[in-house]
């Protein structure tokens, strides 16, 4: 039987890395902007050990409206030593911490079926193949919890410290680990509060030491108010409008009794009830339920189609009910465990930093991956308690089941995917600059009606960072013809002013999407190249050269 169960681990985890790995440049469509800008900051530290701000080995990298976790882009730094194409260096480090986590989530449960169950998991695979944070971030969490266990199986303090390193590494790869971590390490000393103190008051002391020496450059960075950037900005507490909002609300109060009348005085009552506090409040509640809801779980996922798929769920129908026999399964006296109880804590804190933004009308599938390792753990339970049943029927049709969902959700991902969402890919933009390539002596106008090309030219090019920053090349640009940005007086990035090109070198190489050369169509211009649509969603672009 362990020879068996070898063999079907292995086939899993060689199953989740091709699954993963399987035309990964190319599905989803193309790279996005995030990508490509943390593929830059990390080509920019090979070259000066900086980004691309001139920040000396940074804890957050400064990006052009935000700074961003560092690890991420250490790792892909590191891929990039091995000389693989651009593209894969970005996408690579995902897939293969997508993987990991495979391996990770077996040496917890001692089962295959949790890992084939990752393995398969829509929410996974697709993490799993994009360059964002959260897959390694998922595996140092799992890695976290794997050492917690063998600290409380052997009574080692290694494990412990091991476990507090990479729980600690969380935050150092996606910001939403900033505030799990604490909601974790609460719940960790709620639940093994006896082994914990058993440690002793100086052990104790010197891992909070460790701990601290840790998350210090995250604190200092904190405390300048870089890795709290973006949140400043997306957090509840900070709703635009909120005393307008507010006001309005009391006045409707004041409507109900006094109709058409002025000089009202606001009831108290309406302040109890409408009030800041009271809005924010409202707000995190609405965000948390919704986390959970089945249109975001099972029926359609994020709504923003880069996170999820805007036609298919993150997880699967049986999921859902798998994992509530899973919970449920737990409470039954000969079932319940402490390892248990931890992950039912982590799936109620997981989407706590989720709840606290708000410029997501939607769930936000990227900071509730956090979910992802605790509905996994539960269908598996739900799956054992199945099995302990006795009905082997019900047990040979979850498998069957789960095989149709693959199939269904791989035919939807792997041919329907790309033509309904490439636009949202920025698919066709990286063509467009290696088109540009082809003129290197001559000025160069990226229309920006689509996106923004700043960031696609400076990684297609590639454009090599010789000075600290790029704010020395990178300049705004204001004037009758053209306004944006322009690199090194030569490159232009922005919004053309087609009726006066004056202010534009007359030999400039023009790169504009079709819709807006349809748009803004002179008979003076010559297309000289156009990037074909490859999906069916997706921007044409032309470059274009003066006649005249």
């Amino acid at each position: 039987m362990k020879r068996i169960k070898k063999i079907l681990f292995l086939f899993i985890v060689i199953f989740a890395l091709f699954i993963r790995v399987y035309r990964i440049d190319t599905l989803p469509p193309s790279l996005h902007y995030d990508e490509i800008d943390a593929g830059y900051q990390a080509m920019i530290f090979n070259q000066n050990h900086t980004d691309y701000y001139g920040n000396k080995f940074p804890t957050h990298f400064r990006s052009f409206g935000d700074y961003r976790t560092s690890l991420h882009i250490y790792t892909i730094a590191l891929f990039q030593q091995l000389s693989i194409s651009p593209d894969l260096s970005v996408r690579l480090p995902s897939a293969i911490f997508g993987t990991l986590s495979v391996i990770v989530l077996f040496l917890v449960t001692k089962s295959v079926i949790p890992s084939f169950l990752l393995a398969v998991s829509p929410w996974a695979i697709h993490y799993s193949r994009i360059g964002f944070e959260v897959s390694g971030m998922i595996f140092v969490i799992l890695l976290g919890i794997y050492f917690w266990k063998k600290f409380l199986e052997t009574n080692k303090l290694i494990f412990i410290f091991l476990a507090a390193f990479f729980f600690c590494l969380s935050p150092y790869f996606y910001s939403t680990a900033k505030v799990f971590l604490p909601f974790s390490a609460i719940l960790i000393f709620i639940i093994w509060q006896k082994e914990i103190i058993r440690v002793g008051v100086k052990n104790l002391i010197t891992f909070i030491v460790f701990c601290l020496l840790i998350l210090s450059p995250l604190i200092i960075d904190t405390l300048s108010g870089h890795s709290g950037y973006r949140f400043s900005y997306i957090s509840i507490f900070t709703q635009p409008h909120r005393e307008q909002v507010v006001d309005s609300l009391r006045y409707q109060d004041i409507l109900q009794n006094h109709q058409d009348q002025i000089g009202v005085k606001t009831p108290l009552f309406s302040y109890f009830f409408h009030n800041k506090y009271q809005l924010s409040a409202k707000r995190l509640i609405d965000n948390y339920v919704s986390s959970f809801s089945t249109d975001f779980l099972i029926t359609k996922g994020d709504n923003n189609t880069r996170h999820g798929f805007g036609g298919h769920g993150l997880i699967y129908l049986i999921d859902y009910f798998l994992v509530s026999i899973g919970i449920f399964s737990i409470f039954i006296p000969k079932n319940k465990n402490k390892l248990s109880i931890l992950f039912l804590g982590l799936l109620l804190i997981s989407p706590i930093p989720y709840a606290l933004t708000r410029d997501s009308d939607s769930p936000h599938a990227t900071r509730l991956i956090l979910m992802l390792p605790s509905i996994i753990y539960f269908s598996f339970l739900g799956i054992k308690y199945v099995q302990s049943l006795g009905k082997h029927i019900f047990y040979v049709s979850l498998l069957i089941l789960y095989f149709l969902s693959f199939i269904g959700f791989g035919h939807y991902y792997y041919y329907h995917y790309p033509q309904d969402n490439a636009l949202y890919w920025n698919t066709g933009m990286k063509e467009a600059v290696v088109a540009s390539n082809s003129y290197p002596q001559k000025p160069l106008v990226f229309s920006d009606s689509h996106e923004s090309f700043v960031s696609f030219f400076l990684f297609y090019k590639p454009y090599p960072l010789l000075s600290s920053s790029i704010s020395d090349h990178l300049k705004e640009i204001n004037n009758s013809s053209f306004s944006g940005q322009i690199l090194d007086d030569k490159y232009y990035f922005g919004h053309v002013n087609w009726s006066n090109l004056s202010k534009i070198p007359v030999d400039a190489v023009f790169i504009v999407p079709k819709s807006e050369y349809e748009n803004q169509y002179h008979p003076m211009f010559n297309k000289v190249q156009i990037i074909s649509k490859k999906y069916i969603n997706q921007e044409e672009f032309y470059l274009l050269t003066n006649n005249e």
